[in-house]
């Protein structure tokens, strides 16, 4: 906590003490054709100060008076040098012309093999070095822009450009956000801590740029990046570049004193996970000098058409070259939407091999302290180190202003009255919200096929949900649903509410209280919604889901003690009643005749699957995660991926004789799991296995056995680790049972060889999982195709008693 004070205490000083004697040196770097250089890197000689021009090529640079040595570049031109004396502030326009490399004639007339092959030789033999020193600490600055270029004019009945502010053209910025932050490395492990963020139209928000985000470094054999989704691309300098690029040495410039090789990189296979474009090489050292690499649509990339990465190195102290500036410029178009943007880095201010404080670089990873967005406008005039466009002042003053309105109580209200008017084909497909600003609260009220619904037990019935959320602050909020529930057939009226209150976001504290009357799934762990059973029995006369009905009351909490560990308790008391079926209506006659009873066990006979009983249960969580690193933000924490699997242990208790119950049960299981194992080039695995017992179970009933996901339907859900061909109900057990998945996603691996069907840009999917429990073991296997938010799967199952079964499974949406 001192350091962070120290960081922040000298963060404003330094922003606001040197600013007091200083003048600008300001201007724009421009091409010979007069086109702006974007993002040019502009240096001070012989200091460790620097910063890059805006998308317009607009640069400022504020110094103390002196006499300094300004270094212009950028990749694909010639550097430009020009000694200032700075007295007053000055404007210096600079020109950079193409950089005009010449190659050796012995390089011409050489047959053999490129002499770009043993620069690249020259590089990987120092790569390890090269990715890992030095341990550094730096300021860095970010920026990220978001247009819109064009868009549709209407999407359900909404409009796209009034909704979206955009202009007549239906043109704009959708996000436009900066931070300055400390970034702390040392190889693997990166901190970074934000010191000030602004948002566009936001003045409580914090802003989605990290430093760590743009923290790509090629001396790695892979580059993986979140806005890649789950690919991961070989760097031009990896251990086994020969096999996925060839290089052409273009020629040598001197530039600073130093010779520097331009080098061009071409994937060998043209759907390959491979850059194309250019890297730079000091000659004789190994190091790269400047990056200027391309990614298209034929890199198979979501969204994206083509992704523009640059990035400059620096000298730092005359011994280490290190990330000057990095940009990341993408444009593309979905769904009628085209848009365009950039993400900008800058580093400055390096200090090379700090000495760290013990577990400095343990779990957290960011830290976003409440008043990094308490900054206002003169400020990030002041200490912004890259000057902003006119189209950005204009949308932050634009954005700002709309702001402003907002906080005006007319303007809120006619802004609340908007939202909350009824529009049915909304309603329909989304559900309907019900603002109160002033209130920091809203109503949600579920959608018509939330509502609507037929099953075999209720009849047709109707389900009234909403959902109420009421905020307090950052880490407090209070969560109301209530439930009302009738069946015309059953003639009943089951009525229930949920209240949780989350006391500590970031500590991921909540308590949660439920009670009433409900039909649920005999199935704990659920089986299909109501709206998805209602069509498979109007329409197939499949009446999967079957039901008891329970009049209860529950309380859980829940709190994170430590990093990565997690405790959940939970008590319920309920009196269970079992149902049969009331009616039994299809669309189709011959499809009537294939509903079956109530009786997951029995479903010839309409006989009870259990007793009326009343239950007392208790039931304890604990997980641990390993090394679980995580971002800390005023409004919670938020868990990033995990790079160990997590272990859980789950212990439930049913206890005869309080409030009349009469279960006695005692049930202990453990779990481990990770999604998303990163397997490179290769894609990423997931694998659960759980095994558990019924230490004691005197008297259960089937509600209290252990159930599994499972899935008989053609349209299903592929969250991980469900089973793809599992009765519901058949294999739910009262005594002991061992369950394992797993599931590897290749990633496009192998389709991405294949003409025409790579342009789908599919991934390939393969999986499986067992049951083993006292009755029978239960296996099934699958490959898959998905793409975005649709897959489909064919699989295979069986069991020691019955034949093969095999089928094709279905999913979309998000």
């Amino acid at each position: 906590m001192l350091r962070f004070f120290v960081l922040v205490l000298a963060f404003f000083c330094a922003s606001h003490v040197f600013c007091q004697d200083v003048k600008d040196i300001y201007g724009s770097v421009m091409d010979d054709t007069n086109t702006p250089v974007s993002f040019a890197s502009v240096f001070v000689k012989d200091m460790n100060v620097s910063t890059m021009a805006n998308e317009n090529g607009y640069f400022k640079l504020s110094l103390k008076s002196g006499t300094y040595t300004l270094i212009f570049r950028f990749v694909g031109y010639k550097s430009v040098e020009r000694e200032i004396e700075l007295i007053e502030s000055v404007r210096e326009d600079v020109i950079l012309t193409k950089d005009s490399y010449t190659l050796d004639e012995v390089h011409i007339t050489e047959k053999k093999e490129d002499p770009a092959n043993s620069i690249i030789r020259n590089i990987i033999s120092k790569r390890r070095y090269l990715r890992s020193t030095p341990s550094y600490e730096c300021d860095v600055y970010t920026k990220g822009v978001q247009k819109l270029m064009d868009a549709p004019k209407r999407i359900l009945g909404e409009n796209v450009g009034k909704t979206l502010h955009l202009d007549s053209n239906r043109r704009g910025i959708l996000y436009q956000s900066e931070t300055q932050s400390k970034l702390f490395f040392r190889y693997p492990e990166r901190k970074e801590i934000m010191l000030a963020s602004k948002v566009a139209g936001d003045n409580q928000g914090f802003s989605f740029n990290r430093a760590l985000d743009l923290q790509i470094n090629f001396y790695d054999n892979t580059i993986k990046w979140a806005a890649f989704g789950n690919l991961q691309f070989v760097s031009p300098v990896a251990d086994n570049a020969f096999q996925y690029y060839s290089f052409r040495l273009m020629g040598t410039i001197v530039e600073n004193g130093l010779e520097i090789e331009k080098i061009k990189v071409s994937p060998l296979k043209k759907y390959g996970p491979t850059f194309s474009g250019f890297i730079y090489v000091i000659k004789g050292d190994g190091r790269l000098y400047s990056v200027d690499l391309y990614l298209t649509d034929e890199s198979r990339i979501n969204f994206v058409d083509t992704m523009h990465i640059s990035q400059h190195y620096r000298e730092v102290q005359k011994t280490h070259w290190l990330p000057s500036d990095i940009t990341i410029r993408f444009k593309g178009k979905v769904l009628g939407f085209e848009f365009a943007g950039y993400y900008t880095g800058l580093y400055s201010n390096y200090i090379p091999n700090p000495v760290f404080p013990d577990n400095f670089f343990r779990d957290e990873i960011l830290r976003i302290e409440a008043d990094v967005n308490g900054y206002d406008d003169t400020w990030w005039n002041e200490s912004r180190p890259v000057p902003l466009t006119e189209e950005e002042e204009r949308n932050y003053a634009d954005k700002e202003n709309v702001f402003k309105k907002t906080e005006s109580k007319t303007y809120r209200d006619s802004i609340q009255k908007e939202t909350n008017k009824f529009k049915p084909i909304r309603y329909a497909l989304v559900g309907q919200r019900i603002e109160n600003i002033e209130n920091n609260s809203y109503w949600f009220i579920y959608p018509l096929h939330n509502t609507v619904f037929y099953n075999t037990v209720e009849g047709w019935g109707a389900r009234l949900r909403a959902r109420h959320v009421k905020r307090y602050g950052f880490k407090r909020s209070l969560e109301i649903e209530p439930n009302l529930r009738y069946g015309s057939s059953s003639k009943t009226t089951n009525a229930n509410i949920e209240v949780t209150y989350r006391v500590d976001t970031l500590r991921h504290a909540s308590v949660s209280f439920r009670g009433g009357s409900d039909f649920l799934d005999l199935n704990s762990r659920g089986t299909v919604n109501l709206f998805y059973n209602t069509l498979t029995t109007l329409f197939e006369g499949k009446n999967y889901l079957k039901l008891y009905r329970s009049n209860f009351a529950a309380f859980s909490a829940q709190r994170e003690i430590l990093d990565g560990l997690m405790l959940n308790v939970g008590t319920e008391v309920s009196r269970r009643i079992p149902m049969r079926n009331s009616s039994f209506s299809s669309i189709f006659d011959r499809t009537a005749k294939m509903i079956t009873s109530n009786n997951p066990l029995n479903p010839t006979t309409e006989e009870d699957v259990f007793p009326v009983n009343n239950a007392f249960s208790i039931e304890g969580k604990i997980s641990y995660t390993y090394g679980q690193k995580y971002t800390t933000r005023p409004d919670g924490k938020i868990y990033e991926p995990a790079r160990y699997p997590t272990i859980m242990l789950n212990y439930r208790r049913g206890i005869p004789g309080a409030f009349n119950s009469v279960v006695n049960y005692d049930f202990l299981a453990i779990d481990l799991f990770q999604d998303k194992i990163s397997a490179g080039l290769w894609g990423y695995s997931s694998f659960y296995i759980s095994a558990g017992k019924f230490l004691n179970s005197k008297s259960l009933f089937y509600p209290d056995m252990r159930h599994f996901t499972g899935n008989q339907t053609a349209i299903y859900n592929p969250l991980f680790p469900n089973f793809h061909f599992l009765d519901f109900y058949a294999y739910t057990t009262n005594d002991r049972y061992v369950e394992a998945h797993y599931e590897h996603n290749f990633a496009g691996k192998f389709l991405s060889k294949v003409p025409l069907i790579r342009k789908l840009k599919l991934e390939e999917i393969i999986g499986g999982a067992v049951l083993a429990q006292p009755v029978t073991n239960y296996q099934e296997a699958y490959i898959g195709l998905q793409r975005l938010v649709f897959r489909i799967d064919y699989g295979l199952s069986w069991t020691p008693d019955k034949k093969v079964y095999q089928a094709f499974r279905l999913f979309y949406g998000f």
